[in-house]
């Protein structure tokens, strides 16, 4: 390339408007190593401890305690969490979406983690020059660790007077459009079979402390309901649905407390009880896979005398999932600038 030709390259580059697109999820160690759990466990706790009683003593114990029982149990299985590559690739074909469309902006998606690099806040930092970011969570229910969190690194990093504070996208769990991704997807690789149920797993929250009382922070249980709700019943009205019986489900932590019910466990034992012996598990309270979906879920179902199970992945970097975030953030860049 010629001189005069990369530098009108640069000049029609330089009159892009630059938008940060930051994906933000959860974060899991990639590796079986024990340092590698060890700081994912411990950013995790320390997390949930803005919002829970957990005294730094007990979160180091329990953070090499399941530091230990990872390592053990990733390797003996030879598991190793896709959460964060899966993420990095929703990033990659984000962009590609958004930059084919737009030749007026530059979209720059970059995935970030809360519990383990890169960190959410520190991309943050990275990108304060752009001339907008986009903070987007990268879980369907809004509370105070997701979307919350966004919310507060926003506040945070507002930067000086005349250009925009960074921008969360939320509210995934009442979107019509999504909830139409969520049926596509799922009778894609739906294969029920006769008298077979639907477990709808989210991820539970937690419900009530201690010492019995409510918890005093934005939890996501109304959002995680209305959800929950709105899917069963789509599912169950949905021409191509199979199933016998569509349940819904809570994977659930055991620390802090009473959490969502029915928990996947007692979800399971009751649908053996009524005589069910084919099921299949979707974790719609995701958008992608990990430990808690391929590892734990799988193994409380292998547990639960329940003959055939199936597993429909999470929406993950499916097409249409890539498809529907770019509309969000063209929504919202539209709306802002």
């Amino acid at each position: 390339m010629s001189e005069i030709h990369r530098l009108r390259a640069l000049r029609l580059r330089g009159m892009k408007k630059r938008i940060a697109v930051i994906l933000a999820a959860h974060g899991e160690a990639e590796t079986a190593g024990f340092f590698d759990n060890f700081s994912m466990n411990r950013h995790t706790l320390a997390h949930a401890g803005e919002v829970m009683n957990l005294p730094v003593p007990l979160q180091l114990m329990i953070s090499v305690a399941g530091s230990i029982k990872n390592m053990v149990q990733f390797r003996k299985k030879n598991f190793r969490s896709p959460q964060n590559g899966i993420t990095r690739k929703q990033a990659g074909l984000l962009a590609e979406k958004l930059n084919r469309k737009n030749d007026k902006i530059q979209f720059d998606v970059q995935p970030s983690f809360f519990v383990t690099p890169p960190f959410v806040e520190k991309v943050v930092e990275q990108t304060r020059e752009y001339d907008l970011q986009l903070l987007i969570p990268m879980a369907p229910i809004d509370n105070r660790l997701m979307s919350g969190s966004l919310e507060i690194i926003a506040e945070k990093h507002r930067p000086p007077q005349g250009r925009m504070r960074p921008k969360v996208i939320s509210g995934f769990w009442n979107d019509a459009d999504l909830l139409g991704v969520y049926l596509d997807h799922l009778f894609a690789h739906a294969a029920p079979s006769n008298g077979s149920a639907l477990v709808l797993a989210f991820h539970g929250t937690l419900e009530k402390d201690q010492k019995g009382r409510e918890p005093g922070f934005h939890t996501g249980s109304k959002e995680i309901n209305t959800m929950a709700s709105a899917l069963r019943k789509a599912v169950q009205d949905d021409p191509r649905n199979g199933y016998e019986q569509v349940e819904v489900a809570y994977l659930n932590h055991d620390v802090g407390g009473t959490w969502s019910s029915p928990s996947l466990q007692e979800m399971l034992d009751k649908l053996r009880r009524d005589g069910i012996n084919a099921l299949e598990l979707f974790s719609c309270g995701y958008f992608s896979d990990g430990t808690e979906t391929m590892l734990n879920a799988r193994e409380h179902v292998a547990e639960s005398g329940i003959e055939k199970a199936g597993f429909i992945p999470c929406l993950n970097e499916s097409n249409a999932f890539s498809e529907y975030l770019a509309a969000k953030v063209d929504q919202t860049v539209s709306g802002a600038l």
